[in-house]
């Protein structure tokens, strides 16, 4: 496959193929797999690609395995629960002794039991979290549920898909007690915390579409310059430096990770000429663009 872009991949055994795993799924729009099977075949390091399915992941044992979401590192030192979602670029390294369980599924395989997929569940939403630290409890609770889906999946009989798709249903409305019990701890957030917080996510979402601070603080409801003031006291950088940071890391992402060239990164990333685009990488950076891509 060509670095030309970031590849996207259309189902769960396209990139079982694409990693070398040796799992496919029988079942369409469907998939679950131990990730202790793996090993020996899937490689070990998969660069920035992004699924047209959405993915729920628990790890019972981490390692040395690193996950990237949107380039931000999701935190394994505790027990995560992580969704990818169509839309988000995902990447990750593993230990080769990484175990835990994989969902995968498309939206048509609850649609006819769920009428709108992110609004029944939110946390499936590009814009919102898409990792959640669990208790032991929830841990064990979510262990036993993937367990179970697993012990179905592997043992096909006329009523699996229905089976499947109402324990993945009972399942996400688990994921959703979750998902409100961490919106219950951010709403007792001080307000400059939550607003940090909003700030951010929309940075996820809109970096490459505005760099203006005024245009976030418009989507707040509050000035710009009381954004920056809150965004500086919260975290120590200005809200413009959040924005140039994400716009950064994604910029260092293409360039690692695609051949595009330079103007046509400065093109994807809505800079107005090439040249535009090196000055910015190399203020925030301290070299070029082609530079950095050559150290890779």
């Amino acid at each position: 496959m060509s670095k030309k872009d970031i590849p996207v991949f259309e189902t769960s055994n396209d990139l079982h193929t694409f990693t070398g795993y040796e799992h496919r799924t029988h079942i369409s729009d469907f998939d679950i797999f131990t990730l202790e099977s793996l090993e020996p075949t899937c490689r070990r390091c998969m660069p920035p690609y992004r699924q047209n399915f959405y993915q729920i992941g628990i790890l019972s044992y981490t390692g040395i395995s690193e996950i990237n979401l949107n380039t931000n590192a999701v935190k394994l030192d505790q027990s995560p629960l992580w969704f990818v979602v169509p839309g988000q670029v995902f990447s990750w390294v593993r230990d080769p002794k990484i175990a835990g369980y994989h969902i995968q599924f498309k939206r048509e395989f609850i649609d006819d039991s769920v009428g709108h997929l992110t609004r029944e569940f939110p946390f499936l939403k590009v814009e919102e979290n898409s990792v959640f630290l669990l208790t032991q409890e929830e841990q064990l609770h979510l262990q036993n549920d993937m367990k179970h889906i697993h012990t179905v999946f592997q043992a096909p009989h006329p009523y699996q898909e229905k089976m499947l798709q109402n324990m993945l249903l009972g399942m996400l409305y688990f994921c959703k007690s979750i998902y409100e019990r961490h919106k219950t701890v951010e709403s007792t957030l001080s307000r400059g915390q939550a607003l940090t917080q909003n700030f951010q996510q929309l940075v996820d979402k809109f970096y490459v579409d505005t760099k203006n601070v005024g245009d976030y603080a418009d989507k707040l409801n509050v000035t710009p310059n009381y954004l920056t003031t809150v965004v500086k006291k919260v975290t120590g950088k200005s809200a413009k430096d959040l924005i140039h940071n994400r716009l950064l890391l994604e910029s260092k992402n293409m360039l690692s990770f695609t051949d595009m060239d330079v103007a046509e990164i400065a093109f994807q990333l809505n800079f107005q000429e090439p040249t535009h685009f090196t000055r910015f990488f190399k203020k925030l950076s301290g070299t070029t663009p082609n530079k950095f891509r050559q150290a890779q």
